[in-house]
């Protein structure tokens, strides 16, 4: 894991010592879902989301700080088939972003999807994905305000896949923002006016502009 080395953003890696500070963050991020989510569903998925350090061994475990408090954190992969949820080789992934409730509303799950996106810029990933549902409407938001856009293909039903029987279908949603070159235009206009321009001036600095070819998907 890499040393921890504080961002102008505020996020860094985690070390050893703030996984249970991430633990911390998670239970109370994802808690809230209790309600909405079928209870076989929701015990098993929280028990996953909350199981750090195993993602600690497959990706890298960012923190997100405020006031000396870690409040947020993420799950970056530079390879999201190591996810395991049947992304394709090569692209990279983030999993389990969450922020404290009472620090939401400051920029940290922005700041959070930033460190992951300059992260795969950086390692020439094609592709940047993640899972989220319907339900998650705060995280969707953000996403779609930092250009990311629907991968149907890549759905799928958390309950048929932990194998319970009787339980209503619970749709995961995949998402997905393509890097490569001959997206630039479309996705940099697109974060551009979202989010404020950073996103899009990464993009930018990574590609140069002469790919006017607009994505057939």
């Amino acid at each position: 894991m890499s040393s921890p080395s504080l961002t102008d953003a505020g996020v860094r890696p985690a070390g050893p010592s703030d996984l249970p500070a991430a633990r911390r963050v998670l239970l109370a991020a994802y808690r809230e879902y209790a309600a909405t989510l079928p209870p076989a569903v929701f015990g098993r998925y929280l028990t996953d989301i909350l199981d750090v350090e195993s993602r600690a061994g497959t990706g890298e475990v960012l923190v997100a700080e405020h006031g000396g408090r870690v409040v947020g954190t993420v799950t970056y992969y530079p390879d999201a088939a190591d996810e395991g949820f049947g992304w394709p080789a090569g692209w990279a992934g983030l999993r389990a972003l969450g922020v404290e409730p009472r620090a939401r509303g400051l920029g940290i799950g922005r700041a959070l999807l930033e460190a992951c996106l300059e992260r795969a810029l950086a390692a020439g990933a094609p592709v940047i994905c993640l899972h989220t549902a319907e339900f998650m409407t705060a995280a969707v938001a953000i996403y779609e305000a930092a250009g990311f856009r629907r991968d149907p293909a890549n759905d799928f039903d958390a309950a048929g896949r932990l194998a319970l029987g009787g339980v209503r279908p619970v749709p995961i949603l995949a998402y997905r923002l393509d890097l490569v070159p001959h997206h630039q235009n479309d996705e940099a206009h697109a974060l551009e006016t979202r989010s404020g321009g950073r996103l899009a001036q990464r993009i930018r600095q990574r590609f140069p502009t002469t790919h006017p070819t607009r994505s057939t998907r």
